[in-house]
């Protein structure tokens, strides 16, 4: 069947892969660069280098802006803040600022969100937390963006009582990381992860899952780790996109470059990639910047 992108999607599943810029297509540099079939089929073909664009292409895919007029290296926290608000909180903290909320971008988060946008009650975020996180987040109130987004909106931050249950994803997909840390969780396949979140996406408005093993890979300038967790994306986006329910739309975006380049442990000013495939994609193309992709999802709902 043919999906008709400018419609209105029964439900967003929104993917956040942490620290993926758009770099060179030198593939020993950039892993992003070697030709993976999930991500070519998220992106319509187009390869996911800079070089790449402008593009022309039937979905939705393009290189968006990170720096949001500031110098120096964009940072996670106010670029998440600035991606899940539509507020520039790079100006308002005056610099790049991370990885936690710089303060000056709480109220957004509170007030501007995607969830405060949309409603607790529509909305999932599909990561499961062990209970050491709770303990040493709550320790000093200090959380990451999208755990204060969601608890500021009255988002239910999920368990691995969830994750037990098939109604939450470990970050890593698999479970392995939690499974190095003691805890006795089952082992998912990319495969069985992504019908996971499939069926939670289908049952809200509004879904994120969040990555952010994509950064951690980046930071260590591991070709080994990259290649691990983005050989369990692509096998990840290969089943979402092949079982998509027609009426969902399915989004990922990053907030600042890292992986994409091997050379350096830092930060990269490169711009991101956005992609969406399903209903109302098409009225995604306008997206420029972190700035623009929650007002863009807002308005969606509300057309």
């Amino acid at each position: 069947m043919t999906v008709d992108p400018h419609a209105l999607p029964a439900g967003i599943l929104f993917l956040f892969v942490d620290g993926i810029g758009l770099g060179d297509a030198d593939p020993e540099v950039n892993p992003l660069a070697v030709r993976r079939l999930g991500f070519m089929a998220l992106s319509g073909g187009i390869p996911w280098v800079a070089d790449s664009f402008p593009a022309e292409a039937e979905s939705t895919f393009i290189a968006i802006d990170a720096c949001l007029g500031f110098d120096g290296l964009p940072q996670s926290g106010t670029g998440q803040a600035t991606l899940f608000t539509g507020e520039n909180c790079v100006r308002l903290a005056g610099r790049h600022y991370g990885p936690f909320p710089h303060s000056t971008s709480r109220a957004a988060l509170r007030t501007r969100s995607i969830f405060a946008r949309l409603g607790a009650d529509r909305c999932a975020f599909a990561n499961a937390f062990p209970p050491r996180f709770f303990e040493v987040m709550s320790l000093r109130d200090r959380w990451p963006v999208t755990t204060r987004a969601c608890l500021d909106a009255g988002v239910r931050i999920r368990t691995l009582d969830d994750l037990a249950e098939g109604d939450a994803l470990a970050a890593d997909l698999s479970g392995d990381g939690l499974r190095e840390l003691g805890l006795d969780v089952e082992v998912l396949s990319p495969k069985q992860a992504a019908l996971n979140v499939l069926r939670l996406a289908c049952r809200h408005r509004f879904t994120l899952f969040e990555v952010f093993h994509t950064d951690r890979a980046g930071h260590a300038r591991s070709r080994e780790a990259a290649d691990l967790v983005l050989g369990d994306l692509d096998l990840f986006l290969s089943t979402l996109v092949g079982l998509r329910p027609d009426d969902l739309l399915v989004v990922l975006t990053s907030d600042h470059g890292n992986l994409e380049d091997l050379r350096v442990r830092t930060h990269t000013r490169n711009p991101v990639p956005f992609a969406a495939v399903g209903p109302g994609s098409g009225t995604l193309r306008s997206v420029r910047s972190l700035i623009d992709v929650t007002p863009a999802l807002a308005a969606l709902d509300s057309r």
